[in-house]
């Protein structure tokens, strides 16, 4: 099933940012962009880019539950820009900021 196909090759390029571009991945499963896209999303109802941003969110939350990481390292680990860009991402989709989210892990 090419659906579980395209989240596996996400799943195993998730550290490499250029492997994760829309045009990447088309041209390994030979297939266009536009196409790419509208199968992604309707088959998976997110869109490409918005599965790749929740599928990273996953492994920062991890990370911030489960390690020491600095949110840096894990914003350089991850190929966030760097950790503004981190922090703007996850406060946007989590409603706090990596520190506030891990500080709160460790108050429960």
């Amino acid at each position: 099933d090419t659906s579980m196909d395209i989240l596996h090759y996400i799943h195993e390029n998730i550290y490499v940012p250029e492997r994760l571009r829309a045009e990447q991945i088309a041209v390994h499963f030979n297939i266009s962009p536009t196409y790419l896209s509208e199968y992604f999303k309707r088959n998976n109802g997110d869109s490409l880019q918005q599965y790749i941003t929740q599928y990273k969110l996953k492994l920062v939350e991890t990370r911030l539950q489960y390690s020491t990481m600095r949110v840096g390292e894990i914003a350089d680990e991850l190929g966030f820009t760097d950790e503004s860009h981190l922090n703007r991402i996850f406060k946007k989709y989590k409603g706090v900021n990596p520190t506030a989210y891990r500080k709160a892990l460790l108050v429960s």
